[in-house]
């Protein structure tokens, strides 16, 4: 192994150079740009049958799309939180949007009312829509900004998860109106 000499004493501007290179480096290293990828969009009925939603009919709401079943533990906790939500905030472009992928819509319908729930309730029969947000189980929840790009999604629900769903609505309904948030 060969040593190399240096003559020259290691000066403070060495030091400042070495430095600034190193922090512009780590600086650089650590800027992660996320691009939010857009939504899908879908057409599906209302689980009443009364008529059906489009998620491109919402562009420049916040939309919080939650995948639910009726036997589905953390769906029957989340569903509360949701409802209130949705009722503090829907004044403000705000919406909710339980797509259901319950076997028996009857089941989904007797959830709905024993929970109150009065967001609108669409059916995923096929489930084809759950395949093409990739669902993993439920609930399963993303929140669509005012630019159609989803900003947030998670799996199941927790206490945790409500206050984390609550600020991030909070957060994008504070974005303006135009979808530049």
């Amino acid at each position: 192994m060969t040593m190399i000499k240096h003559n020259k004493p290691v000066t403070r501007h060495h030091l400042t150079a070495l430095l600034l290179v190193l922090c512009t480096w780590l600086a650089g290293c650590g800027e992660q740009r996320f691009q939010a990828p857009m939504a899908q969009d879908f057409d599906l009925p209302l689980l009443d049958g009364s008529g059906s939603v489009r998620l491109s009919d919402l562009r420049g709401e916040v939309v919080y799309l939650s995948f639910w079943a009726s036997w589905c533990i953390p769906c029957r906790q989340e569903m509360p939180h949701l409802q209130a939500l949705w009722e503090e905030h829907r004044d403000q472009g705000f919406q909710v949007i339980g797509i259901n992928v319950d076997d028996d819509p009857e089941a989904a319908m007797a959830f709905a009312r024993e929970h109150g729930i009065e967001f609108p309730l669409v059916r995923d029969a096929d489930r084809s829509v759950s395949k093409l947000y990739r669902v993993a189980g439920y609930p399963s929840h993303y929140i669509v900004g005012r630019d159609g790009r989803v900003h947030f999604s998670a799996l199941g629900f927790t206490e945790d998860d409500a206050l984390a769903v609550t600020v991030e609505v909070q957060t994008l309904l504070r974005g303006s109106a135009d979808g530049a948030n």
